[in-house]
């Protein structure tokens, strides 16, 4: 049997993210308002959670840079060492935003100087995803690059040009997310991701959504997918999120003799 291909790696703040071993687990903060959002940072801070990511695009001052930078200060302090993903999520991409091209690329760029974050997501179909990945390389924070089909599961090529294309134009991390209407469509995001494993120069992030995805969401060791999301007690942040623990569980127990 012929060893399995090395995957890439990427370090931030001490976590792992890619090559061997259980994916890492990432809790998004989903909340509109101040209390709840360090509330749930809390609540995350003393979790086994491996990082935290904070869905500014759900954020009620969310075009207010000022007082954008303030919560992310906050939220920095209160998760302390773990590392903190910055996304700013659009209307063509699962959220309510609906931001001008120059209005997404100033609030990735603002957050990218402010020096309290650890990576960024940056769209990148967004027409400003080429400069907000600029400014992320200026400020010397990774970008994980990112595309949710919430139409449907494209066929397992076009998913892995789309991973490849990622990584063409700068990510650290490709990642994307699609909706499947059957099991073929789930089994095509696996195929696509181990596919994608075998050559990619940088980390995958893959997930089938829904409950009918679950699966995916578990078997990113197999498969190669170096993280996922999971919920604290709150709503997560798309369809088909499962409880820490219990995600936790089942990637100990799928990893176990692996």
């Amino acid at each position: 049997m012929s060893p399995a291909p090395k995957r890439p790696v990427l370090q931030v703040r001490g976590v792992q993210l890619g090559g061997p071993g259980r994916p890492k687990v990432i809790i998004p903060i989903t909340d509109a308002h101040e209390p709840g959002i360090l509330s749930a940072a809390r609540r995350i801070a003393d979790s086994r959670a491996d990082l935290v990511e904070w869905r500014v695009d759900r954020y009620e001052h969310r075009d207010d840079h000022t007082r954008v930078a303030r919560m992310t200060a906050r939220i920095r302090e209160v998760v302390g060492e773990r590392p903190l993903l910055f996304t700013a999520r659009t209307k063509h991409e699962g959220s309510n935003w609906h931001p001008s091209s120059d209005g997404y690329r100033d609030l990735i760029a603002d957050a990218c100087a402010s020096g309290t974050i650890d990576l960024v997501d940056v769209q990148y179909l967004n027409p400003a995803a080429k400069r907000c990945i600029e400014a992320a390389r200026a400020n010397r924070v990774p970008v994980v690059a990112s595309n949710h089909d919430f139409a449907g599961t494209p066929s397992t090529a076009e998913i892995t040009d789309r991973l490849n294309a990622m990584a063409s134009m700068g990510a650290d991390i490709a990642k994307i997310a699609v909706m499947p209407r059957s099991a073929v469509d789930v089994a095509a995001l696996l195929a696509a991701t181990a596919v994608c494993a075998e050559s990619s120069r940088v980390p995958l992030i893959t997930m089938s959504m829904g409950p009918l995805g679950a699966v995916s969401r578990l078997s990113g060791q197999v498969f190669g997918s170096c993280a996922t999301f999971a919920t604290l007690g709150d709503a997560g942040s798309a369809p088909g999120q499962m409880p820490l623990d219990d995600v936790l569980a089942a990637l100990d127990l799928i990893g176990r003799d692996l």
